[in-house]
């Protein structure tokens, strides 16, 4: 029973929200730990830090993928950048093409909650993106400790509470994870009008 457990299923899931899902997973499952033991964080502090950062590399490079085929952007679709900022630009970039498309395509208009609600965890996620970039930049101090001239990533006094990293990763999961909740309704309602249109050129030209 315990081996069949621990049997992963590594084929299974080869998307990018799966990917985002399992590191979701392991960072709380991290968190949970240090909270039941009575050991001190420092003890898994660099691979905790890498998954949060990590996390939010997946989940911005999860949700350009999907926009782009409302968004019709191919900034970042292939990415293999691991800058945050940079990453963060164009998750937004698609999200705001999206927006003009449906109205200027289709119509359709974003309820203003909707997008006020969208700025408002963009900004929390904004900062908590420049905070890794300024500790971390390049996805490279978390892992290794030293740069690639040797010099030590970080100074004896540099310090950063966990839980403050945690209450800030909840929002950045709630951004990357719901965007596409929220904003699915009006894209769904955009390939309704592209299929009945389509539906319509067909009757129209005789192709079935």
């Amino acid at each position: 029973m315990t081996r069949a457990k621990f049997e992963a299923f590594l084929g299974n899931y080869l998307n990018f929200w799966s990917y985002l899902r399992t590191y979701h997973n392991a960072f709380n499952a991290l968190v949970e730990d240090v909270e039941r033991s009575n050991l001190h964080v420092d003890r898994i502090a660099y691979p905790l830090l890498f998954i949060a950062r990590h996390s939010l590399e997946l989940g911005f490079k999860a949700n350009i993928r999907y926009f782009k085929k409302y968004s019709e952007k191919s900034d970042f679709t292939n990415s293999d950048s691991h800058n945050l900022k940079d990453l963060l630009g164009g998750f937004k970039l698609h999200v705001a093409a999206t927006i003009k498309n449906l109205k200027d395509k289709y119509g359709i208009d974003i309820d203003q909650d909707d997008i006020k609600e969208f700025n408002v965890y963009c900004s929390e996620v904004e900062k908590f993106t420049n905070q890794l970039e300024i500790i971390d930049n390049g996805s490279y101090s978390f892992r290794y400790p030293v740069d690639k001239k040797n010099n030590k990533v970080f100074t004896y006094t540099d310090r950063i509470n966990l839980l403050d990293v945690k209450e800030v990763f909840d929002k950045a999961m709630t951004l990357l994870y719901h965007t596409s909740d929220v904003f699915s309704k009006y894209m769904d309602y955009a390939d309704m009008i592209e299929k009945a249109y389509e539906d319509e050129m067909r009757m129209a030209y005789g192709y079935y």
